[in-house]
């Protein structure tokens, strides 16, 4: 997805999936944070776009600049709450930032309520003018939207910065293609620390799991990552969310599930999946959905070999393995008609607070 003309043309399809994600995972964290009952936790929240452009393209379709106040100014809970809405905006090209600020000014949007403040700077001179703030505050809840273009402004060390927020999520994005390409040149060690080995195990359109795996081997804490892929011509580009709560990482899976309900992390058919729209075929083996087939295998895995007995860390390896309690759950209640394991009470809600409900292998009747 090109600096250029992007915003004097279109949005294309990819970059329409991109937003609509932003857009639909806003809607899930803000109640979180500004719901009636939380607002005795904490005074503020910031939503930061440090990669804003125009805030919208030639035919008026909102940016994500302008996602953020159409969020803001369609919550109920906005008039309600009692919490202090910031929002960081940016964008280091003079001439954009110009037309960001007049479309963000032309915007109506509840002033007294939503604190905007938009920048003109460099990605990098911004989040480290911003950083010690931060780390003053780290309990404050953060939602980060990094839309660079390209691959260079998330280096590790930025990475890892954003990872050790306590109340941050964010979502980045990257040209996990453009990496694929040239990732045997000296000069791209310098940003991410991927060899044309790793890519050459998997293929083209696998490479934005190649670059997650990176970004996932990085952390040495809890903190969880979630990838989505997205397709535009022959080009893959990716999404990195991270979340240093289970709750967070549901909420995102559960707006990637929506957009792709075979897999849930890409906008096209990852992998070759054989159920596509009805269409099933005779061998029953080409009518499991493979990564659920896969999640199947791994839960056994973990019952049965491994012997976890807590349905709460079974649900946090699912969220892992990137599926929904849900799916979890149709594979429990499988194990339990099988009489594999005693009967579970599943839940797909409020899995976060679950205290050691245990997971109990059936016994062999002699």
């Amino acid at each position: 997805m090109s600096n250029k003309n992007h915003f004097s043309e279109t949005f294309d399809d990819g970059t329409k999936a991109k937003l609509e994600i932003f857009r639909n995972y806003f809607n899930e964290w803000l109640p979180v944070f500004i719901s009636s009952e939380k607002n005795n936790y904490w005074k503020n929240i910031f939503i930061y776009d440090f990669f804003s452009g125009e805030g919208m393209d030639c035919d008026n379709n909102y940016g994500s600049p302008l996602i953020i106040l159409d969020v803001l100014n369609r919550s109920d809970n906005v008039l309600k709450t009692s919490v202090k809405i910031n929002v960081i905006l940016n964008d280091m090209k003079k001439k954009r930032y110009n037309i960001l600020e007049k479309n963000v000014s032309n915007f109506k949007y509840d002033k007294e309520k939503i604190k905007v403040r938009i920048f003109n700077k460099s990605f990098k001179d911004l989040f480290l003018e911003l950083y010690p703030k931060m780390i003053k505050n780290k309990e404050l809840p953060r939602l980060m939207f990094l839309d660079q273009f390209g691959i260079k402004e998330i280096t590790e060390d930025i990475f890892k910065k954003l990872v050790s927020f306590k109340r941050t999520d964010f979502i980045f994005f990257i040209s996990s293609s453009f990496i694929n390409r040239f990732s045997g040149q000296n000069e791209f060690q310098n940003y991410i620390k991927i060899t044309k080995k790793e890519f050459e195990k998997s293929k083209p359109f696998h490479c934005h799991k190649v670059v997650f795996e990176y970004y996932k081997s990085l952390i040495d804490t809890d903190y969880m990552l979630a990838p989505f892929s997205i397709k535009k011509g022959k080009n893959i580009y990716g999404l990195i969310f991270g979340s240093n709560h289970s709750y967070g990482i549901e909420k995102f899976l559960k707006v990637a599930w929506k957009i792709n309900p075979n897999t849930g992390d890409a906008n096209f058919n990852i992998d070759e999946e054989k159920i596509i729209d009805g269409q099933f075929s005779m061998f029953e083996e080409d009518n499991t959905i493979k990564k659920l087939g896969l999640l199947e295998k791994e839960i056994k895995k973990e019952i049965f070999v491994n012997k976890e007995k807590s349905l709460h860390r079974i649900y946090l390896k699912t969220l892992e393995f990137g599926c929904l309690p849900k799916h979890c759950n149709e594979i429990l209640r499988k194990l339990v008609k099988e009489n594999k394991i005693e009967p579970v009470k599943t839940v797909r809600e409020k899995i976060h607070k679950l205290i050691n409900k245990p997971i109990e292998i059936k016994k062999k009747i002699k």
